[in-house]
């Protein structure tokens, strides 16, 4: 990362003396996401999703503290209680599957639906550079940038184009 912003300082030292001057914007994606109406509906959809899985997760917890106690009744014989503990492993073990399949799963989700934005993010960020005359626009969210004039910060531009033409999908 610091061998990335050191090569981007000296570019823009270099573009600055080769080519004039370069004038620098920010957008905040992540305030972008969380502002807009577009990532709120990302967001909700995401959100939505692991609750349901949530409750199957649950759901399944119950089962095993179900056999969990089942196993600890003295009325069991050795048998039932070999045969209990062994769907009790096994529950277990379908148990931590599903829960390790669910957050991939979200993983995938989430990129997924991150690209879709990005997609119809970067045309928009693009034209209002273009339109303010920037000749490169940072990520703050990625960039690592400590501090910068307030007035180069198109984020709120930018959420307010996104809803302007926002249609739910």
């Amino acid at each position: 990362m610091k061998k990335t912003l050191v090569l981007v300082i000296t570019f823009l030292t270099l573009a600055f003396y080769t080519f004039g001057e370069v004038k620098i914007g920010v957008i905040n994606a992540q305030k972008v996401i969380a502002s807009t109406k577009r990532g709120k509906e990302i967001q909700a959809k995401l959100e939505n999703y692991g609750k349901s899985k949530q409750k199957k997760v649950e759901a399944m917890q119950a089962e095993i503290k179900k056999l969990e106690t089942a196993i600890q009744s003295p009325a069991l014989n050795s048998a039932s209680r070999e045969r209990k503990s062994l769907e009790l492993q096994k529950k277990k073990t379908n148990l931590k599957r599903y829960y390790e399949d669910t957050q991939k799963e979200l993983r995938r989700k989430y990129q997924e639906e991150m690209q879709t934005l990005q997609k119809e993010v970067m045309p928009i960020i693009d034209r209002i550079g273009k339109s303010k005359g920037f000749t490169l626009v940072f990520d703050l969210s990625i960039a690592g940038i400590s501090y910068f004039d307030k007035t180069i910060d198109i984020t709120d531009i930018v959420i307010k184009d996104i809803d302007s033409n926002y249609k739910k999908k």
